[in-house]
């Protein structure tokens, strides 16, 4: 007797075939793009296979293989294109300073911070066409420290009743640890960039390197 023919069988089969080969494809890392074909695949007819009612634990299987190889290529990409970031631009969390190659070429320009506030409230658009974008080294009091350590305001060290002052983000973990040491009010050196100018808000400095005074 001819054995019949179990219609949507051969979904389910291609699904779960499509799902291995999403899986396999998914851990090559920007060539995984065909784990993507694979994966779809997987799921269209993984989902045809469901409703065919033939073969379902085989087109369950191949559904959820290409939903988790989507997932795991996607996460892949991810991570790998952040390192290659981390890798070129440096990790502002951990490395010292911008990195150590740029770092000695920067050339800091020792400047007051008085002077600055003072160019500041006489003319904002004089100040950032003086300042902004330049790599400088500032003396200054200690004000503000954040309490997860994400920046330092830099204050005038002859005026108590400084309110503009110089907003500084901590770029990389030993600046941290130097800030982890400090007072409120002791002076300090900050060296780091100015990234912007405003007549309100004041400086805002990157932040590359801290010394105690």
């Amino acid at each position: 007797m001819e054995e019949k023919k179990q219609p949507g069988k051969g979904f389910a089969i291609t699904a779960l075939v499509m799902g291995i080969l999403a899986i396999i494809n998914s851990f090559i890392p920007f060539l995984n793009v065909i784990s993507y074909i694979f994966a779809i695949l997987a799921v269209i007819f993984g989902i045809i296979g469901i409703v065919k009612k033939t073969g379902k634990g085989l087109a369950i299987a191949g559904l959820v293989l290409g939903i988790l190889s989507l997932i795991l290529a996607t996460a892949i990409n991810v991570g790998t294109s952040s390192a290659i970031d981390d890798a070129i631009n440096g990790d502002s969390s951990n490395t010292p300073t911008i990195n150590d190659k740029t770092n000695k070429q920067i050339e800091y320009i020792s400047v007051n911070i008085d002077d600055m506030e003072d160019t500041l409230e006489n003319n904002a658009a004089a100040a950032k066409d003086t300042y902004n974008g330049k790599y400088l080294e500032i003396s200054g009091r200690l004000g503000t420290i954040d309490s997860d350590l994400k920046y330092i305001s830099l204050l005038s060290p002859t005026d108590d009743w400084d309110l503009i002052g110089i907003h500084c983000t901590l770029k990389n973990q030993n600046v941290k640890d130097v800030v982890k040491t400090l007072s409120k009010d002791q002076n300090i050196i900050v060296k780091g960039k100015i990234t912007d100018v405003g007549e309100v808000l004041g400086y805002y400095l990157d932040a590359y390197e801290i010394i105690a005074k």
